[in-house]
C-alpha cells in the first residue's frame, strides 16, 4: 500500500471531510515503535530500518509485537516499503531476544517513539489514519492501492502535495521530536 504522511496543526478539517464523506472508523489503536540502524553507517534510515513495533491496543489481524525490517521505495507523492523481514511475537520480551540472537550485530537501536492513532476506511477501501505522535504533534496517514488513489485523497482532504513528507515517517517523525 502506497502511503502519504502529513503533519499539521489540527485534526479538525479531517474529521470533517472523514464524516462528510461517511468514511468508516475501524477504531481506535496505540503504538510504540522501538526504531533500529544498520550498524553500517554508510546505510541510512530512510534506506533501510528495523522496527520492534509494540501495540497495546490492537485493532488488526495480528499479533501484538511486530519486528520487522523495512526498505523504503519512494513514489512521486508518498513512499511504500519492501518488508525484508515480519516476525510476530506474543511479548516484547519474545521479541527482544529474537533480536539479541539474530540482529543484534547488524542493527543497533537509534530511539523510539509511541503514538496514538484512529482509523478510518474510506468507501473505496483507501485508508485514512488520524494520530498524535508524542508530544502532541498531530499527524495524517493517506492510504491507497495506486498512486492515483494517493493523489485523489490528498485533493479530497485539500492537502498540498509538498506537505507530503518524502521518505519514511519514522525519519520524519525522528526530526520533528529531535530524537
Amino acid at each position: 500500500m502506497i502511503e502519504a504522511r502529513v503533519f499539521t496543526d489540527s485534526l479538525d478539517h479531517t474529521k470533517t471531510v472523514l464524516r462528510d464523506e461517511r468514511a468508516t472508523l475501524k477504531g481506535r489503536y496505540v503504538i510504540d515503535d522501538t526504531i533500529y540502524r544498520n550498524v553500517d553507517e554508510s546505510i541510512s534510515l530512510i534506506d533501510e530500518f528495523l522496527r520492534l513495533r509494540v501495540i497495546p491496543e490492537n485493532i488488526w489481524d495480528e499479533k501484538a509485537v511486530i519486528l520487522a525490517l523495512k526498505q523504503t521505495r519512494l513514489h512521486n507523492v508518498g513512499k511504500d516499503s519492501d518488508i525484508l523481514l515480519k516476525l510476530q511475537f506474543d511479548t516484547k520480551d519474545e521479541a527482544e531476544a529474537y533480536y539479541d540472537q539474530h540482529l543484534k550485530d547488524k542493527f543497533i537501536r537509534a530511539f523510539s517513539f509511541s503514538r496514538i492513532g484512529w482509523q478510518y476506511v474510506m468507501q473505496n477501501g483507501d485508508i485514512v489514519d488520524l494520530e498524535i505522535v508524542e508530544q502532541g504533534l498531530p499527524s495524517i496517514e493517506f492510504k491507497s492501492d495506486t498512486d492515483e488513489g494517493v493523489q485523489n485523497l490528498l485533493s479530497q482532504f485539500n492537502v498540498n502535495r509538498q506537505d507530503v513528507i518524502s521518505g519514511p515517517s519514522v525519519v520524519a517523525v525522528k526530526d520533528k521530536l529531535a530524537l
